[in-house]
């Protein structure tokens, strides 16, 4: 994993020289807080549906509906 992420920043480094630790910084915590939301961009900008279809019914089944077994074995 360490190793995809460095190979990551190189070439990310490459394609924009001026990228930086503080701009990856900000760039993982907004997409942390604003994950959610990441699926709806290619709907606004492609209208391709299958992104936000395949997202939230993978976020539905992992965490809504993981939390809810749980909570029912209680």
């Amino acid at each position: 994993m360490v190793i995809s992420l460095l190979i990551s920043f190189q070439i990310l480094s490459q394609t924009f020289p001026d990228y930086g630790i503080f701009h990856i910084t900000i760039g993982l915590i907004g997409t942390a807080m604003f994950f959610p939301l990441i699926p709806i961009y290619p709907l606004i900008n492609d209208g391709e549906w299958l992104y936000l279809l395949i997202c939230y019914t993978s976020i539905l089944f992992g965490v809504i509906l993981g939390n809810k077994a749980r909570k029912s074995q209680r």
